[in-house]
């Protein structure tokens, strides 16, 4: 038994720094890769309400109202968004008032 301990604490001073240097590299690469994933999201999100604002002005250029509905805004105006990782509140108080958009993220 003393004779297996003996090779452990050989193995493990021959190859610890090895191990622990491979899982500090593999910490680093996984925080990294969720800060860009949460950065491209917010980017997503930014982008989107964006688009949303840029159409509904649009709309009331060229109709002279704005949109009487969140449908009527993604289908005559071309917005898509990714419907799995967002949902949108579209609240409309009358045809001459800019409505309020909330983006929600699904998580």
């Amino acid at each position: 038994m003393a004779l297996c301990q003996v090779y452990n604490m050989k193995y493990l001073k021959k190859y610890g720094l090895t191990i622990l240097s491979f899982l500090f590299v593999f910490i680093l690469i996984s925080y990294g890769f969720q800060s860009v994933l949460q950065s491209s999201h917010h980017q997503q999100k930014e982008s989107l309400q964006k688009a949303l604002k840029r159409g509904i002005l649009q709309c009331y250029a060229q109709e002279g109202h704005y949109p009487e509905s969140l449908d009527y805004l993604i289908d005559h105006y071309h917005i898509i968004y990714n419907q799995e990782s967002f949902e949108i509140k579209y609240e409309i108080f009358a045809s001459n008032i800019m409505p309020s958009i909330t983006i929600i993220e699904k998580r």
